[in-house]
């Protein structure tokens, strides 16, 4: 499944730029052509994960409105949701917590930083608790979608979606507009964590509940097979995602000085990601061929522990002086470690925490395997019903 490999692909990007910024040069050249922008944008991976999340988790939705069926019910939805996140991440707060305390790998957080990050209250600031993992910041604004998504997915149905879609886009950008002025005094990193509350990511979540619903639209009146298009639509969304980030990287300067792209990046971002979801889903030949390969695959299925566990063996990696002796350029020999280890750890992660988990709960024809993240079936009236394990 592209969609798998797509998420494989955003999770791999992610952890080439955090080892990217630890590596130098950072300037990377092929002859004449800049293409650190590629390397520079890797945290853009995340938006692919909010859009991609979104996606997967409204298809139930969209179907079930499509058919005129009710919604799924709400204490499996989100009790799902706690079964995909919580156990993976507790259990990497308490190994992180132990190591520190035991062998002294790392910093031992005190009993109210250990508490604000088991309760998710991690992305507040100097009001929150400082993340034990800093990429962790991420699982607040995704937990605060899934408690949005069962009220926002009643737009899904004809004559309502530009409603979602206009919504998204008021209150996103009145976020971003309202909030930066509060917090242009303060340092970067505050103003990041000011921005990037769900409110001024929400219209990424809504590009991607809009692609999911356009697919089972399109799947329930045999819209979805037209090669061309889908190709052609996979390239926008990939040529607009490559503009963004040349475009991003040449106005780093002045970026979170307040320059126009600071209210509008993230939007076509996942403006861009959509695009590409929904060429995927569809069919795309091109995404067959750039996310439906093994490697990729594995490492979307695995993704969510690989995203949780890159970062600190990066830091495990460059505390041991690992890479010291290198006297060359260290970016080929770090990438090629970091990831080993955490495709190990994530695999650990996946096969005796997650999998174990998930599987609660449900019999044994629903529960997910070690091969798929979305099971897909067509009822009798030809509507889509798909179920993520994100």
């Amino acid at each position: 499944m592209p969609l798998t490999g797509l998420r494989g692909f955003a999770a791999l990007w992610v952890m080439l730029y955090h080892v990217w910024v630890e590596a130098t040069p950072r300037l990377m050249m092929l002859g004449p052509l800049d293409l650190t922008p590629l390397f520079s944008a890797g945290w853009a991976g995340v938006d692919i994960f909010f859009t991609l999340s979104a996606f997967l988790l409204s298809l139930p939705y969209a179907s079930r409105h499509l058919e005129h069926a009710s919604p799924p019910p709400l204490r499996t939805f989100w009790l799902r949701r706690v079964q995909r996140i919580l156990p993976a991440y507790y259990a990497q707060l308490f190994v992180l917590a132990a190591l520190a305390g035991l062998l002294g790998i790392g910093m031992l957080p005190d009993v109210p930083q250990f508490l604000g990050n088991l309760l998710l209250l991690t992305d507040f600031g100097p009001y929150g608790a400082a993340p034990m993992n800093p990429v962790t910041y991420t699982l607040p604004i995704e937990f605060g979608f899934y408690l949005l998504l069962p009220l926002l997915a009643r737009w899904l149905r004809p004559g309502r979606w530009p409603w979602l879609a206009l919504f998204a886009i008021v209150v996103t950008q009145l976020w971003r507009h309202l909030v930066f002025p509060q917090v242009a005094h303060l340092d970067v990193p505050l103003r990041v964590i000011a921005m990037e509350q769900l409110p001024g990511r929400l219209d990424q979540f809504v590009a991607g509940m809009l692609a999911a619903y356009a697919y089972t639209r399109a799947v329930a009146h045999g819209h979805a097979a037209n090669a061309r298009a889908n190709d052609t639509l996979l390239l926008l969304g990939a040529l607009l995602f490559a503009l963004l980030m040349w475009a991003g990287h040449y106005a780093v300067a002045t970026y979170w000085e307040g320059h126009p792209l600071l209210f509008v990046w993230h939007s076509l971002a996942g403006v861009a990601a959509a695009a590409m979801l929904y060429a995927s889903a569809c069919g795309s030949r091109i995404a067959r061929v750039l996310f439906d390969n093994a490697p990729l695959r594995y490492i979307g299925l695995i993704s969510f522990g690989f995203y949780l566990w890159h970062f600190p063996v990066m830091q495990w990696l460059d505390r041991a002086h690992i890479f010291d002796a290198i006297t060359g350029y260290r970016l080929p020999w770090m990438l090629a470690a970091v990831l080993a280890i955490t495709c190990a750890i994530a695999t650990l992660s996946y096969r005796f925490i997650e999998l174990p988990f998930l599987r609660l709960g449900r019999s044994r024809k629903d529960r997910p395997q070690l091969t798929t993240e979305m099971v897909a079936a067509t009822d009798a009236g030809g509507a889509t019903q798909c179920e993520s394990v994100r």
